[in-house]
């Protein structure tokens, strides 16, 4: 039966809310900061795709595990740990000298954020009925969302008049105090069905997950997401630096829009899905996205403004998240549901970390040959776009397929 008490569950979705606006925001951070960072660590454009690739990829290849141990031991206990972890990652992060220190920092914070919207996801759905459970999570990923709010102008204005690292070391603090909250309310203690069951096995029943063929009609929509949001979390700033020349303060501006509109998307992608189905709104947002690449492409230097709405609609691939999440846990019976969300996140950040460091190299390679800007980053685009196609035709011929079976 799952009506707990709101005096327990509220505490809880508020404090794993609080995590997932600190993990949006470390998501996003390098993206405002990205040409003083670089200057300070000496990093070309590969390194800091390298760099930033880094967070991502550290967040997806822990998922499936992260996604076993809650089924076996709940939310509370391995999110407040791997958050820990994290802190001492941003405190690297915020102190390094060099890439290397840097690059391992990342990975502490890209290992603390790992658990953290799955964990909300999947504490909600084993907490609440689903009528309660869609409305908290509509209102959970959007307040989440002010994370990515944070990292752009408030950020920008910190780097302008403070320097990154001071505003790194502010950000960490908050995450300790969050870690603090997510130890002492998140009080769960796993799914009864999976305590029996070893690691091993465990780890072994993700792998077979593999062979449900829902979840692998969602695994190009996890990858192809990342194509837009490598630019909202990461070369986005880069991009409006290096063409447009803006300053950090600027730049913040700029990615606020960005994130403004995220936010809304964020409300809205759950309750669209939930009025016009999920199939319809993966579809509809990517077919956008691509229209918006496809702009950029080729307009990649002509108007800030116009450019920017463009790439605030490459960016909203990105908080089709909440909406393939939720069809991927439809797919499995409760007990996988952990570990089925640790699978389809490992390719969704997997794919964040290769979009990141392709840019970056792809980028460098521009710039050598004497490339423009401009057109370095219709290059950058233009990828962006193909991954995009490369994701929606699977899915929509998987969706025209099913439609055409049950018809």
């Amino acid at each position: 039966m799952r009506s707990p008490s709101l005096l327990r569950t509220g505490p809880a979705l508020a404090a794993l809310t609080a995590a997932f606006a600190m993990s949006q925001f470390f998501r996003s951070c390098l993206a405002v900061m990205a040409p003083e960072l670089s200057a300070d660590l000496g990093l070309d454009p590969a390194g800091f795709g390298a760099l930033s690739s880094a967070f991502f990829l550290a967040f997806g290849l822990i998922q499936v595990p992260v996604g076993v141990a809650f089924d076996r031991w709940g939310v509370g206990r391995p999110t407040s740990v791997l958050m820990a972890l994290g802190v001492a990652g941003g405190l690297m992060f915020s102190l390094s000298h060099g890439a290397a220190m840097a690059t391992l920092g990342q990975v502490g914070l890209g290992m603390a954020c790992a658990p953290v919207f799955m964990g909300l996801i999947h504490y909600a759905s084993e907490q609440l009925e689903e009528r309660r459970y869609l409305r908290s999570l509509s209102v959970s990923n959007g307040l989440g969302m002010l994370g990515v709010l944070c990292a752009a102008s408030p950020l920008g204005w910190a780097v302008q008049h403070f320097g990154w690292r001071p505003a790194m070391l502010v950000a960490t603090g908050v995450m300790a105090v969050v870690c603090f909250a997510v130890q002492r309310t998140v009080r769960d203690r796993g799914h009864a069905d999976a305590h029996g069951q070893s690691s091993l096995a465990m780890l072994r029943g993700s792998l077979v997950l593999l062979k449900v063929p829902a979840l692998w009609a969602l695994v190009p929509v996890c990858l192809g997401m990342a194509s837009g949001t490598a630019f909202r979390n990461a070369w986005g700033g880069p991009y409006v630096a290096d063409v447009f020349g803006l300053d950090p303060i600027s730049r913040g501006s700029a990615m606020t829009v960005i994130s403004f509109v995220a936010f809304g998307c964020a409300f809205a992608m759950p309750l669209a899905a939930r009025r016009f189905g999920a199939q319809a709104v993966i579809v509809g947002t990517m077919l956008g996205s691509v229209l918006a690449g496809l702009g950029l492409m080729l307009m990649p230097d002509v108007s800030l403004g116009l450019d920017l709405a463009l790439l605030s609609l490459l960016a909203a691939a990105g908080t089709l998240h909440p909406v393939v999440m939720t069809a991927g846990r439809g797919t499995v019976a409760p007990a996988l549901r952990g570990r089925a969300l640790g699978v389809l996140n490992t390719f969704v950040f997997v794919g964040m970390a290769a979009a990141s460091a392709g840019y970056g190299w792809l980028a460098r390679y521009g710039m050598r040959l004497g490339r423009s800007p401009g057109t370095v980053y219709a290059g950058l685009f233009g990828l962006a776009v193909l991954a995009l196609l490369m994701a929606l035709a699977p899915f929509a011929w998987s969706a025209w397929r099913r439609r055409a079976a049950t018809a």
